[in-house]
C-alpha cells in the first residue's frame, strides 16, 4: 500500500493534543498511521463491505490533523457529523459518496473500524443515525482489506 498526498509532519505532542481534545487514547496502529502519513490517499483504495448495497466502495481520503483542506481534518469531520454518529466513533476517512469510515473508541469494540453509510435512509429515524457496517477488528486489518478496483 502507498499513501500519497500526505499531510504535514506530526509530532507525538500533536497527536497527544488531539487525544486530549477527544478525551480518548487512539489505538496504536492508527496513532502510528497519523504520525507517518497524517492522512492522505491510499493506493489501492477499494474495499468490499459485507452487506453494503453497491459494495465495493473506495477510500477517497484518510483524514488527518492540520491538513490543507479543512474537510480532510479529523476534528472538522467529527464536529460536522456529531449529530449523525454515535459518541466514541471517530471519522477517519470518507468514500467518494460522502459516507465515512469510523474508528471505535468505545470500550466494547475499541479499535474496530466501521462504515457509516450516510447516503442510505437512516437506520434509526428518531436519532437520524446512519446504518453502520462492521469492517475490521482493528485499523491494521482495515488497511489490509484495501484492494485495487477490478
Amino acid at each position: 500500500m502507498t499513501i500519497t498526498d500526505t499531510g504535514p509532519n506530526l509530532s507525538d505532542s500533536d497527536v497527544l493534543e488531539l487525544e486530549a481534545r477527544l478525551r480518548f487514547t487512539l489505538p496504536d496502529a492508527y496513532r502510528s498511521f497519523l504520525l507517518e502519513f497524517n492522512g492522505g490517499i491510499s493506493v489501492p483504495d477499494t474495499i468490499l463491505i459485507d452487506g453494503l448495497p453497491g459494495s465495493p466502495t473506495d477510500v477517497q481520503v484518510f483524514f488527518g490533523i492540520g491538513r490543507a483542506e479543512e474537510t480532510e481534518g479529523i476534528e472538522w469531520n467529527l464536529a460536522s457529523l456529531s449529530e449523525r454518529l454515535e459518541e466514541q466513533l471517530l471519522p477517519i476517512a470518507c468514500d467518494s459518496g460522502g459516507s465515512v469510515f469510523c474508528l471505535s473508541l468505545r470500550p466494547h469494540d475499541y479499535g474496530a473500524v466501521f462504515f457509516a453509510d450516510l447516503q442510505e435512509v437512516f437506520a434509526d429515524f428518531e436519532t437520524r443515525r446512519p446504518r453502520m457496517y462492521w469492517i475490521a477488528p482493528d485499523f491494521g486489518g482495515f488497511l489490509q482489506m484495501l484492494r485495487p478496483f477490478d
